[in-house]
């Protein structure tokens, strides 16, 4: 297992609701320990398994959530 931290730039995020919706999508992905958004800059720190999780899977459930990764 092989934990880092990431960062990556949501657009889109407009609320409170949206944040929640962004860090509960990101979580669901298997290997994902933990997702932080700030609604204010977009910017998402992800703490995951780099063995697990692709830039892709990020991406993925980012949009499936209704937002977009820049």
């Amino acid at each position: 297992m092989a934990l880092e931290e990431k960062e990556i730039k949501v657009v889109g995020m407009h609320c409170p609701s949206c944040v929640n919706a962004v860090q509960l999508s990101l979580t669901d992905v298997d290997g994902v320990e933990d997702a932080k958004a700030d609604l204010d800059s977009g910017i998402t720190k992800i703490t995951l398994d780099s063995d697990k999780v692709s830039d892709a899977d990020l991406a993925e459930a980012v949009e499936e959530a209704g937002f977009k990764v820049e």
